[in-house]
């Protein structure tokens, strides 16, 4: 199965160039596999900034753009999402719900640049990786939602 990620942000200048791409999972998934896949992806669309956000980590990658003949996609860090997810309400059960608020997220920081958590090390990096990303640009869905039953 090819891989796609949940939600994608796209530059203001170019709809066809991917600033940040994230994917949504529950609280058990295995983020190394799942960072394999985005890591791929990542080279594929040339996509300087990923995360994989679950409902107790956001993990963020960069894309230092080396090449292709050592990794040129750096793991950040792991950092606690959970600061991010109490504005939001309880997120428990499906991916469908962690893949709303993480969509929700991403929106309101583009709109308002705001980054409302105290852990300063999230800040930081919030601030230095993702911010950049995403301000100015377009969070959308990146693929058609299926309604659970």
């Amino acid at each position: 199965m090819v891989f796609t990620p949940d939600v994608i942000v796209t530059t203001d200048y170019s709809p066809g160039t991917f600033a940040l791409v994230a994917e949504a999972k529950g609280a058990t998934a295995n983020l190394d596999e799942a960072g394999l896949q985005l890591k791929e992806y990542m080279l594929q669309m040339g996509c300087p900034v990923g995360i994989i956000f679950t409902p107790r980590v956001l993990r963020i990658y960069k894309y230092r753009f080396l090449g292709r003949t050592e990794d040129p996609i750096e793991l950040v860090g792991d950092f606690p999402s959970g600061e991010i997810l109490e504005t939001r309400g309880p997120v428990a059960g499906p991916e469908s719900a962690i893949e709303s608020a993480l969509f929700e997220w991403l929106e309101e920081l583009a709109h308002t640049g705001q980054v409302a958590v105290s852990d300063q090390r999230l800040k930081s990096a919030i601030d230095q990786h993702i911010l950049p990303a995403v301000s100015g640009g377009r969070v959308s869905i990146a693929h058609p939602r299926m309604q659970e039953i």
